[in-house]
């Protein structure tokens, strides 16, 4: 399904409810957008999830610094909206909800991070499964609407 497809859907609210984030394949008319990988962007976001999955729950060994996590022009995405798309998109609001999703969902991983750190599994957890989760979902549904509105018709 493609990507306005899945919004439609999405939006309509005729996606399953175990359907919680982007299908993994991305048409490749769609995938890229203007500089960005659309599918490489959704899916190292997707990786972060599994990563932090694996620190807290597997106990797997990480030495990722926390600070770089927290903020949000490091990753391929993060370097594209601070750059290239702030200039072409940034009077859209679609750009401004998700910069500020993908601002939010770098913090909800560092916090998670900090909080495992911390021998704090329980709550390094909750998190993961609470805010993380929400906001990893929602930076890849303001993603697609960005998309939706930023495209070329």
């Amino acid at each position: 399904m493609g990507l306005l497809a899945w919004l439609r859907r999405h939006d309509l609210g005729l996606l399953p409810a175990t359907d919680t984030h982007l299908a993994p394949e991305i048409d490749p008319e769609e995938d890229h957008f203007d500089g960005l990988y659309l599918g490489q962007a959704v899916q190292g976001h997707l990786n972060w999830k599994k990563r932090l999955k694996a620190i807290i729950v597997e106990g797997q060994q990480d030495d990722v610094d926390i600070a770089s996590v927290a903020v949000d022009d490091q990753c391929a995405l993060g370097q594209w909206l601070h750059g290239r798309a702030k200039g072409r998109y940034g009077h859209l609001p679609e750009y401004a909800r998700l910069r500020k999703m993908h601002a939010e969902f770098h913090l909800a991983a560092a916090q998670v991070l900090l909080s495992s750190r911390n021998a704090q599994r329980e709550e390094a957890e909750k998190l993961l499964r609470g805010p993380f989760s929400m906001l990893s979902d929602q930076v890849q549904l303001e993603l697609v609407r960005f998309y939706a509105a930023a495209r070329p018709n």
